[in-house]
């Protein structure tokens, strides 16, 4: 089930839109939920009390009392909910610094077309197949499962894979270059060791990367121009 929400004070918007991402779902075999509000509070309160886990919200910027950007902070900022996928919807073009720290993924300028939306979805559904996959291995015959996004690096070691998240690591009999064949694009070698989650980067220099845990990995020098062109990548991909 893909849980879309929409949030805009015109309700003939809303409408439409829920009406086009319905009709999207049945075109494509998706199994869609289209969840409307039509004021920020509504929202902030219903997500705030879990009552709708989002996978992707139609967020209008120009509402009556709490407008969309108010709404993202909180969402981004108070809840620390960076799954949701936001796209902002307005009459005006000139928003764009404003949203730059709520990374939303889209920005739609209205009269909304339904191939825009359509596109805005296929994005959404994109970044929620690569969030909720998941690596499975071996060890001494059974079988372990961890999703992709709590995984920060793989690095070999001895004939063994090391699997680093934010408080363990697991270890298991493999090759890294037969692992990062399967892993979705987020990830990528970049020292014949270790393969990274660019997600998890909080700094690049020529020869060396940062993760969000604080630790420090070499990038060898047949890697470093793919590198740095894909952590460039990956940063846009996130904040448009």
């Amino acid at each position: 089930m893909f849980h879309i929400g929409i949030c805009d004070d015109e309700k003939e918007t809303c409408t439409q839109l829920e009406e086009w991402c319905y009709e999207y779902g049945k075109k494509n075999g998706l199994d869609i939920e289209v969840y409307v509000w039509y004021t920020g509070e509504a929202l902030c309160n219903d997500i705030a009390n879990k009552k709708n886990q989002l996978d992707i919200l139609f967020l209008d910027i120009e509402l009556i009392s709490t407008d969309g950007i108010k709404v993202g902070k909180f969402i981004r900022n108070e809840l620390e909910n960076f799954e949701v996928a936001i796209v902002y919807i307005s009459s005006k073009n000139t928003y764009a610094m404003n949203l730059f720290r709520i990374q939303p993924i889209e920005f739609l300028i209205k009269p909304i077309g339904k191939e825009k939306l359509e596109e805005a979805i296929i994005c959404g559904v994109k970044l929620y197949e690569r969030k909720n996959q998941v690596f499975e291995y071996y060890v001494k015959g059974y079988n372990y499962k961890v999703p992709y996004k709590e995984i920060i690096y793989f690095y070999s070691e001895n004939k063994k894979i090391n699997i680093v998240l934010k408080n363990e690591e697991m270890q298991f009999n493999g090759k890294l270059k037969d692992i990062a064949k399967v892993v979705p694009h987020n990830f990528i070698l970049i020292h014949q060791s270790y393969l990274i989650n660019l997600d998890f980067v909080i700094e690049c220099s020529y020869e060396l990367v940062k993760m969000n845990n604080g630790t420090l990995l070499n990038i060898s020098q047949p890697y470093r121009k793919i590198v740095r062109e894909k952590i460039t990548q990956n940063t846009w991909e996130k904040m448009i």
